[in-house]
Formats: structure tokens, C-alpha cells, sequence
């Protein structure tokens, strides 16, 4: 058996030589199919393990998450028995103004932004979120105040010696719930949460194709946010466009995702909530190229105006290396048609189309998925910004715009040897 295997190897392998030496062009051809024929090394294994499995379907979700609230939403309109939800809900939604008037803040869910998807999410790549310097707290506890503090006495010897009562309707019947309090009970002052500090604003950069790491560190607890950074809750700015899909739109305010009006902004900020700005926008990600850094943030300032009309606001900048490793892209030339036709995109609908590619959910050689390419979120320090000025002096607009680009700077070259960046230049192109 292994003699005729070996003959006919043989004969095989002398046959190619013939084709070989007499017509190369065939050759070529055969060579250039068995390179794009699929092999078992661009697909998943089945050893893989459900952990990691688990990883890409988060992944997946949340790359194609408003694909699936379109198609769902098309589906309840057309099935008749839905209605009777479809409509009171359709009602609401047309009402609602809270992704535009700051109302995220009531609508940001702790408990949704902790569960476990984006624990997965974020080891995907991984996700790590470093902060250079420590940011003072906008929330912290402090001591209620007491108005009246007979009032308060009296209220606990009544829970003390009558516990709680509940009526058992429609009966005249009552549990009586007493509670134990503890001697030291009524000698504790209670604590209550106090705006006290700073708000801040957050700039990533660089945008890349979807701005994957911002959604992981800001818009999720995937990078455990609330403990590296106590007491300032964060929203993540996006385009309003994505808030016109029914039912994803309140998902996105359930992690604190909101639009990035100025307004809307502004709105945020004044309710003691702090935000996450991408900062070169759409235009930045038809520049994602790997492992190479190209910015627009020379005529960006509208982020340095709000902080200062807002006042009592630290600029934090915030760069992320490995961003633009998660695709490949299709780079089209200045003044291309493909470049005007993006550009065209852009400004009559508020976003663009990179044209881009990556991995599938089954094989690493092509598809929509991104990479696993290791994201790292380093926030820098503060630039505080303590008075309020309303319609500020293009000076002091350029004065903090100036300091904001230089602690960018510093980030990207302490940083840049770590993470295998220290041959590429920090450009800012735009």
C-alpha cells in the first residue's frame, strides 16, 4: 500500500514537472487556484473552546446588534397580533426626546452595562483600560443633611416599638413586620450621594473603523469602569442616526450610549454625568490604515467650546493603541471618486462607509468581524477647566485645544514603545 502511494506520488510529482517544463502558464494558473482554495488553517477549529466561542458571539452581536433590531421591528409590524404592543410603544417612542435632552442619565442601567456579554466583549480582543493619573470624583457620599431631627427620632422609636404594618386587602386584616434595630442605629448619620467635583470629557483617538475599544472601556463595565473610575458615571456619544431604530434605541440608553448633539451634550454635562467623545468622527475612520496614526483634530474644537460654556469640566484625552489593527481597509485616494462619493455619504447622512474586511464567524480570512487585535484604552491627564464662559474667545478656545493636543502627544510617545509603535509618527492630518 505504501509502494503504490509512493508510485503514484511519483508519477504525480513527474507529471508536474512535465506540465512545468512545457507549459508554465498552466502551471501558474493551477498554483494561483490551490492558493485560493480555502484550507482547513483560514477556518475555526472544532477543539476550539466554548469560552473563547463564546467571546465572538459577543462580538458578533454587537457588530450586527442594529441589523438584528431592524429586522426585528420589521417583523412585529408586519404580524397583526403584535400590534397591540407595536402601537403604544410606537406612541412613546415618537414622544420620547430623551436621547436628544441630556435624559440619559435616568436612563443609564448599571445592572444592563454589567452583564456578562460584555465581560466576553471585551476579552475578545482583549480590552484593557489604563489610566494615567487619578480623576477626582463628581459623586461622592456625604452626610444627610437633617431638617429636623426630633421629627427623625420620633420616626425610628415608631419603626423601633411598631415595626411596619401591611394591610391585607380587601380585608381589615394586617401584618405587623418588626425591626431590630441596632444600638448604634440611630447615632450613624445616613449618607447621600453629592455632586461634588468635576465633570469630565473624554476624547478617543483614533476612531478606526467602529471605535471598538470606546464601546468596551466607556460604554460597558466590560473594563470595570466604576472601579477604576469611582464616582463618575460616563456616557458614550454616538450618532444621533442610530437612536431612529425602534427598541435599539433604548438599548443604546440603557449601557449611557446618547447622541452627540452639542445640546444634547451640554444637557448630559449639566446633569453631573460626564461623556465620551469619538473625536475624529467619521471622516477619521476613512484614514484607519494598521499600524499607522493619522488624526483629524486641527479644526475638531467644538469639544473644548462646550467644556468651557459648561464649566467646572476636566478635559481627559484619550488614545487607544490597536484600534486601527481590527480591520483591513480599502484606503481610497484623495480626490478619488470613491473618496468625493464617502465624503458625499457623509454629509447628507451623517456617517460614511469605509470600505473594509477582517474575519467570519467560521474562518479568519475574510468577513466583518474584527480582529483579535488587543486594545489598549490609556486616558490621560486632566486639563481642568473651572470657570464658566459663555460665546469663549477664540483664543482661549485655541489656548486649551493647544494643551489638549500636547498631553495627547505625551500619551501616544510614553507610551508607543510598549506596544510596538515606535517606528510610527503621530500625525495629525487634518
Amino acid at each position: 500500500m505504501t509502494g503504490e502511494q509512493g508510485e503514484g506520488g511519483g508519477n504525480i510529482h513527474r507529471d508536474n514537472d512535465h506540465i512545468s517544463s512545457g507549459t508554465p502558464h498552466i502551471a501558474k494558473q493551477n498554483l494561483q487556484q490551490q492558493e485560493n482554495e480555502p484550507t482547513l488553517d483560514s477556518c475555526c477549529s472544532i477543539a476550539t473552546p466554548m469560552h473563547r466561542r463564546m467571546q465572538t458571539v459577543a462580538v458578533a452581536w454587537h457588530c450586527s446588534s442594529f441589523v438584528i433590531f431592524t429586522l426585528f421591528n420589521l417583523f412585529l409590524l408586519s404580524s397583526p397580533f403584535c400590534w397591540l404592543l407595536i402601537i403604544p410603544y410606537l406612541i412613546y417612542f415618537f414622544n420620547d426626546r430623551s436621547p436628544a435632552n441630556g435624559n440619559v442619565v435616568n436612563r443609564y442601567s448599571l445592572w444592563f452595562r454589567s452583564l456578562y456579554i460584555w465581560d466576553l466583549y471585551c476579552e475578545y480582543f482583549p480590552i484593557s483600560l489604563i489610566k494615567s493619573a487619578d480623576l477626582k470624583p463628581t459623586f461622592t457620599w456625604e452626610p444627610q443633611e437633617v431638617t429636623n431631627e426630633s421629627e427623625t427620632t420620633s420616626q425610628i422609636e415608631n419603626i423601633k416599638n411598631n415595626g411596619l404594618k401591611i394591610r391585607i386587602w380587601p380585608s381589615n386584616y394586617h401584618i405587623n413586620i418588626k425591626r431590630r434595630l441596632q444600638n448604634n442605629d440611630s447615632q450613624t448619620p445616613k449618607l447621600e450621594l453629592k455632586a461634588t467635583g468635576p465633570r469630565y470629557i473624554f476624547g478617543y483617538h483614533p476612531h478606526g473603523i467602529g471605535a471598538l475599544g470606546a464601546f468596551g472601556a466607556f460604554g460597558t463595565e466590560g473594563c470595570h469602569w466604576t472601579k477604576k473610575f469611582p464616582g463618575i458615571p460616563i456616557s458614550l456619544m454616538t450618532l444621533v442616526t442610530q437612536f431612529h431604530i425602534p427598541l435599539y434605541r433604548d438599548y443604546l440608553l440603557a449601557l449611557g450610549i446618547t447622541s452627540v448633539s452639542r445640546k444634547n451634550a451640554l444637557k448630559v454635562l449639566q446633569n453631573n454625568q460626564s461623556i465620551c467623545i469619538v473625536v475624529g468622527g467619521a471622516r477619521e475612520s476613512l484614514l484607519t490604515e494598521p499600524n499607522k496614526v493619522e488624526l483629524i483634530l486641527n479644526k475638531r474644537k467644538g469639544f473644548i467650546k462646550l467644556a468651557l460654556e459648561t464649566g467646572n469640566v476636566g478635559l481627559v484625552p484619550t488614545f487607544v493603541f490597536g484600534e486601527n489593527n481590527t480591520y483591513q481597509i480599502f484606503r481610497s485616494r484623495e480626490n478619488s471618486w470613491l473618496r468625493n462619493f464617502q465624503l458625499w455619504i457623509k454629509a447628507n447622512f451623517g456617517f460614511t462607509i469605509p470600505i473594509f474586511y477582517a474575519r467570519g464567524l467560521f474562518n479568519y480570512d475574510f468577513g466583518l468581524l474584527p480582529f483579535r487585535a488587543p486594545l489598549t484604552v490609556i486616558t490621560g491627564r486632566p486639563i481642568y477647566i473651572k470657570e464658566k464662559i459663555n460665546n469663549p474667545p477664540e483664543d482661549i478656545v485655541n489656548h486649551y485645544h493647544e494643551l489638549y493636543i500636547e498631553e495627547l502627544k505625551r500619551i501616544y510617545c510614553e507610551n508607543k514603545d510598549q506596544y510596538n509603535m515606535s517606528d510610527v509618527d503621530f500625525n495629525i492630518v487634518g
